[in-house]
């Protein structure tokens, strides 16, 4: 039986819940915007009106108002945006039990076997697009195909609160034609390298030798070309199932600039702590680093190493880390954010070997410490303990937002 999948996309999200409780905002340019006085000031979502200014989501909030002065800014809810993200998904879950959600506001659903053709998809599309409306006074678009990669495509393809459908038999006609950077997973460097081969469009990278993209661009070659010729074959998620992550990473946005490697050392202990944290919450180790720098200007700079062994220890990621900024940046300009990420994952019980008995004995001893930091911040409250480097970048972070902590719920001031 052929596959039958919705993708289906809520649209200009954060801005639209924003919009029911303020429906005043509606017809004119709004978005919601990051803190500015904390620095993430930048574009999180913007409505209709907005978008006719030409505002991009993750530009500056002063890029914004270049474009349009009279641009409304609201701050962003997330517990609003989880509330209906649940809501919502649990009204997806009436018509079938896979239900994988990508983000808040996006989903897939397998409706094979639900629906018989396109012809009831799209009227079954239609329906919860009206319901949507009626029951969330939100609006969504909806793209159907054969597979996943080719239905989030026909969500982006006509918005808002639209339906599109790329069935077997016009998908060629209508995707090859658009350009490469819209398929899935196609970001900015992988299109710089694409062009650089003269492949612009999905046609393009499909009738390219498979073998030349691999080598070209990797194992994650072979799977955009595998994409652009319609092989994806990935299941959608049955309801409630937790996908495994593929990275784990925590960055940040400093209340200055950054300019020295005292502060840069600070802040990658403090998000190093984080990262190693949330990877023996997932029993998971990495065997890479990586680093992301963003200075003043906005410019970012990556940089990634192999690590000799799989690991969830914060003074092992951090070294890394600081290693990797050491070699990467050059103090030409002030860091704006950093983040620290791991990737390359692994089970944390697939077992590793180690080169001599001592370092069996550290190994073993770093562990236990770290899960007893583990439960103690589990039973008492996120951060409780912290080493002294992430310590000392929380309480100057609070102080530059004027945020008042307590020392043993810090969470609750968020």
């Amino acid at each position: 039986m052929k596959r039958i999948i919705f993708h289906i996309d809520q649209n200009c999200y954060f801005a639209s819940v924003e919009m029911i409780s303020r429906p005043e905002l509606r017809n004119v340019p709004m978005a919601v915007a990051g803190d500015a006085s904390v620095r993430h000031g930048i574009i999180l979502a913007k409505n209709e009106p907005a978008k006719k200014y030409g505002i991009k989501t993750a530009e500056a909030i002063w890029q914004a108002k270049a474009k349009c002065p009279e641009l409304v800014l609201v701050d962003a809810h997330h517990e609003k945006y989880e509330f209906y993200s649940k809501k919502i998904r649990a009204m997806y879950s009436e018509y079938t039990d896979k239900v994988e959600p990508f983000g808040l506001d996006e989903c897939w659903l397998d409706m094979t076997g639900i629906v018989s053709d396109y012809a009831e998809a799209e009227e079954t599309a239609l329906e919860i697009r009206n319901r949507v409306k009626e029951e969330f006074k939100l609006t969504c678009s909806v793209g159907i195909s054969f597979n996943k990669v080719f239905a989030k495509l026909g969500s982006d393809y006509k918005k808002p609160d639209a339906t599109t459908v790329f069935s077997d038999e016009n998908w060629k006609e209508k995707i090859w034609p658009l350009p490469v950077t819209d398929l899935l997973f196609v970001g900015r460097h992988t299109a710089e390298k694409l062009l650089k081969i003269n492949v612009k469009t999905i046609g393009d990278l499909a009738n390219t030798d498979g073998e030349f993209i691999s080598r070209y661009l990797g194992k994650a070659g072979e799977m955009l070309w595998e994409y652009a010729n319609g092989l994806d074959d990935a299941p959608v998620a049955e309801s409630g199932y937790k996908r495994i992550p593929k990275s784990v990473g925590n960055s940040t946005t400093t209340a200055e600039d950054m300019t020295s490697d005292r502060q840069i050392e600070r802040t990658l202990h403090m998000l190093s702590e984080s990262v190693a944290e949330r990877l023996r919450k997932h029993t998971l180790k990495g065997t890479v680093v990586q680093i992301t720098v963003r200075d003043r200007d906005l410019s970012i700079y990556e940089k990634q190493k192999i690590i000799y062994k799989p690991t969830d220890d914060a003074k092992v990621i951090y070294a890394a880390a600081r290693d990797l900024f050491k070699e990467s940046y050059d103090w030409e300009k002030g860091v704006r954010s950093i983040g620290v990420r791991c990737t390359k994952l692994v089970r944390a019980d697939s077992g590793e070997q180690l080169s001599i008995f001592n370092e069996v004995k550290a190994s073993e001893r770093d562990d236990r410490l770290n899960k007893a930091i583990d439960d103690i911040n589990r039973r008492y409250g996120s951060s409780v303990i912290k080493s002294a480097a992430e310590a000392e970048v929380f309480t100057k972070q609070n102080k530059a937002a004027n945020i008042v902590t307590d020392p043993f719920h810090p969470e609750d001031v968020f």
